[in-house]
């Protein structure tokens, strides 16, 4: 579990980003962090794995004190990052190196090393790419070699600060289709920024940042229904969410709560 405590946390002389934060992630969770522009979901996401460190209160990961820096390394091999802009984590002159470079780093044997990287090449669809310099990848394929070196790390957490933003709709469909499989058939907790509420119904829970604090963290279909709050907090409305509650305005209860097309879908066809 990722405990976070009374977490503060301002840059420089800055207003406080982050005040007396208080958040549990479980293991296998998928939770998505939502909230106007300059809430501290990139803040906070960095905190997870001693990217940035707490002014005040403490962040563990699974025990672990993310300001003990003898922790760091076991830390981040727990909680994998991958940020918004993939050219900022993609550092060898192939896919195959890329995805083994944290594990040759941290001294693990090189037939184990060659084990996961084939493991992670398989899953995320990557094989026929192995020998490509990342350089020369679609976005997509970028992140996927980003989500794939998480995979081989075995991390237990993995951390995506709007991965799909910089993406076309078919690349992001795709990123999306990789992380719900690695969640579902790995249990790998996810924690995801978006500013795509269709991406925030995907989630277990969704979380909205607000003023330094979470301000609700509630299932989608409580948060979504919620139209005259979102509006208030500079927060879109997922059109499907919109399209199900207007049609429970107007009579139709069974529809109130739907989060996805695939449910309105199944209800319209009873």
């Amino acid at each position: 579990m990722i405990e976070i405590r009374d977490l503060c946390f301002q840059y420089a002389a800055e207003q406080p980003v982050l005040q007396d934060l208080n958040l549990d992630i479980r293991e296998g969770e998928w939770i998505t962090l939502i909230g106007a522009n300059g809430s501290g979901k990139s803040t906070l996401a960095r905190q997870l794995n001693g990217l940035l460190l707490p002014d005040s209160g403490t962040v563990s990961v699974d025990g672990l004190l993310t300001s003990d820096e003898e922790q760091l390394w076991e830390i981040r091999s727990r909680v994998a990052f991958v940020f918004q802009n993939p050219d900022n984590q993609l550092v060898a002159t192939s896919v195959e190196d890329d995805i083994a470079f944290a594990l040759e780093n941290l001294g693990f044997p090189r037939e184990e090393i060659s084990q996961r990287v084939e493991g992670a090449l398989s899953e995320m669809n990557l094989t026929a790419l192995r020998e490509k310099a990342p350089h020369l990848l679609s976005g997509g394929e970028k992140q996927r070699v980003a989500i794939a070196g998480a995979l081989a790390m075995a991390s237990k957490y993995l951390v995506l600060d709007e991965p799909t933003s910089m993406l076309d709709p078919s690349m992001r469909r795709s990123v999306i289709e990789c992380l719900q499989k690695l969640h579902q058939e790995h249990g790998l907790a996810i924690i995801y920024i978006t500013n795509i509420m269709e991406e925030a119904l995907l989630a277990d829970r969704v979380l909205v940042l607000g003023e330094g604090r979470v301000l609700r963290d509630e299932k989608p279909a409580a948060l979504f229904m919620d139209h005259r709050w979102l509006r208030e907090h500079q927060l879109d409305i997922p059109q499907i969410s919109y399209l199900a509650e207007l049609l429970a305005e107007r009579g139709h209860e069974q529809f109130r709560g739907v989060v996805s097309s695939k449910e309105l879908v199944e209800i319209v066809c009873r």
